[in-house]
């Protein structure tokens, strides 16, 4: 099973819940002034996290939606500092980061229409290939859209319709999860000729499934899709969640958050727990406690998705190292909380 240090300890994660401590403190101070977003609306965001963003592991992409070769920035010097500052800088612009072994593209225009497709194709001839009866329904195979792959990988609280980013980042899993079955499709998609340009292909999408490791041996990323959201979606939470995807069958993924310390999200944790540690607490303002929350959801099959999950709290200091002071000093000037 998949475990907490597998999903968030990587220079990623550290740098994303770094920048939505940042914008935590801005939504606590629109709390208190009654001016807080409204559940479903957009602008849960701070100062460096106002486009949302969608991290893909760079493998897996062969061209943007014009059909325009990517153009990527290699890094100077793989190390943690250097790949945060450039995850930060990312933030800045829309459409789709991509992260590879030595730079990143970032503002890369995606064809929704083209991952819709293709994960679709690849679950349907999945689902049809397991199936072992010769005896042939009157009704044929439903076809398998991206609303139905989409909803398997959303919490029950985000409703449909799903935005573009949600559908575009979901079905991109997809492909991530299933790599044999992406390349076939796209050997066909791009009509791959010779044994150079598959093996091309092939390896491109076989670097997408290994993590990006630092000189020093630091996780950059890891190998799955991580897609930051700009809205709150529940009442208990202030900044915009972060989605986890690809993390292994179909369904499976993680949300990160930050969220008020509530009664509810003590019994969701744990029935025994009674209070929160002051160790798990990312910020305290006007009477309010505020942690940072996973939940890892199991696997299920198209169109379903069940309501439960694994809850775990996240210590920032412990598990993600964060140097909370610092981030809050800087937050409080930066929006002028007293």
């Amino acid at each position: 099973m998949i475990t907490k240090k597998d999903l968030i300890g990587n220079s990623l994660i550290k740098e994303i819940v770094s920048i939505r401590v940042d914008t935590l403190w801005k939504m606590l101070a629109l709390k208190k002034e009654g001016l807080f977003p409204k559940v479903n609306e957009e602008g849960a965001t701070g100062e460096f996290d106002n486009k949302g963003a969608i991290f893909v592991p760079g493998g897996l992409i062969f061209e943007d939606s014009d059909r325009n070769p990517i153009n990527k920035k290699h890094f100077k010097e793989l190390t943690s500092k250097e790949f945060r500052e450039q995850i930060k800088d990312s933030m800045r612009y829309d459409n789709a980061t991509l992260l590879y072994h030595d730079g990143i593209a970032t503002g890369v225009n995606l064809d929704n229409g083209f991952f819709a497709e293709v994960s679709g194709r690849i679950l349907a001839n999945k689902q049809a290939a397991m199936k072992r009866n010769p005896v042939l329904r009157d009704e044929p195979p439903v076809k398998m859209s991206s609303r139905d792959i989409t909803k398997s990988h959303c919490p029950t609280y985000i409703k449909p319709p799903y935005g573009s980013r949600t559908k575009l980042s979901t079905c991109i899993a997809v492909c991530l999860m299933e790599p044999r079955m992406y390349y076939v499709q796209c050997r066909t998609e791009f009509g791959l000729r010779g044994g150079d340009e598959e093996k091309e292909v092939w390896d491109n999408i076989r670097s997408s499934r290994k993590p990006i490791i630092g000189k020093d041996g630091t996780v950059l990323a890891p190998p799955y899709v991580v897609v930051c959201h700009t809205t709150r979606y529940r009442e208990s939470i202030f900044s915009g969640i972060t989605r986890i995807l690809g993390i292994g069958k179909f369904g499976e993924f993680a949300t990160v958050t930050l969220e008020e310390a509530t009664n509810d999200l003590l019994n969701e944790i744990s029935a025994e727990k009674t209070e929160i540690n002051p160790n798990d607490i990312f910020a305290e303002y006007d009477g309010i406690k505020a942690v940072g929350v996973l939940r890892i959801y199991s696997k299920t099959s198209p169109g379903k998705r069940l309501l439960g999950a694994t809850t775990l709290l996240i210590s920032p200091k412990k598990d993600l190292g964060l140097d909370l002071d610092k981030i809050t000093q800087e937050a409080k000037a930066r929006y002028n909380i007293k």
